[in-house]
C-alpha cells in the first residue's frame, strides 16, 4: 500500500437499485446503499469492511470484515499505484470498485462497475439466502473519502 495511506481509512459508498427474480420465481425490487471501508495498517496491510443497507422500511443491513489475504467470494482489495481496486465475485458476474487518489493521497474519486459473466445474468444470494438473477442494476452516487486512523477501532 502507498505509504501516504498508512494508518488511514478509505471509505467508499454508492447506491444500487434494480429488479431481481429468485430461483423460485419471486420478483423483487431492491434499493441499497453499499459501503466499503478499507483501513490501511501502519505496516501497509489493507483490512476491508463491507456493508449493504436496504433503503426500504426494514433498513436491513448485512456485511463482513476481511483481513489481508482473506478473500472468498465476498471480496478483496489491492493497490496499484494511486488506485485501490476492489473485486467482489458473485455466483455469476462480479463487481469492481476503483478508488483513484490525487497525487498527495488526500482525496479520491470512485468508479463502480457491476458486470455480467458472458451472456449470463448476474446471480447472487439475497439477504434471505435465496439465489437471485439480477435483471437490471443501476449504480449511482459514488463517493470516496479518506480519514486519519482506524475507523474500525472500538467497533
Amino acid at each position: 500500500a502507498p505509504a501516504q495511506l498508512q494508518n488511514k481509512t478509505v471509505t467508499m459508498s454508492w447506491s444500487t437499485s434494480g429488479a431481481a427474480t429468485s430461483d423460485a420465481g419471486q420478483q423483487i425490487s431492491f434499493n441499497n446503499i453499499n459501503t466499503r471501508s478499507v483501513y490501511v495498517s501502519t505496516a501497509g496491510r489493507p483490512f476491508l469492511r463491507m456493508q449493504v443497507r436496504s433503503t426500504k422500511k426494514s433498513g436491513a443491513m448485512r456485511g463482513g470484515d476481511f483481513g489481508p489475504g482473506e478473500r472468498g467470494s465476498r471480496g478483496s482489495v489491492r493497490f496499484e499505484g494511486n488506485r485501490l481496486i476492489g473485486t467482489e465475485v458473485f455466483s455469476s458476474g462480479a463487481r469492481q470498485f476503483i478508488a483513484t487518489f490525487d497525487s498527495a493521497f488526500s482525496s479520491c474519486t470512485l468508479n463502480v462497475t457491476d458486470a455480467k459473466s458472458g451472456g449470463d445474468a448476474i446471480k447472487r444470494r439475497g439477504p434471505d439466502g435465496a439465489m437471485y438473477r439480477i435483471g437490471a442494476v443501476t449504480t449511482g452516487s459514488p463517493a470516496c473519502s479518506i480519514q486519519n486512523g482506524n475507523a474500525f477501532a472500538g467497533q
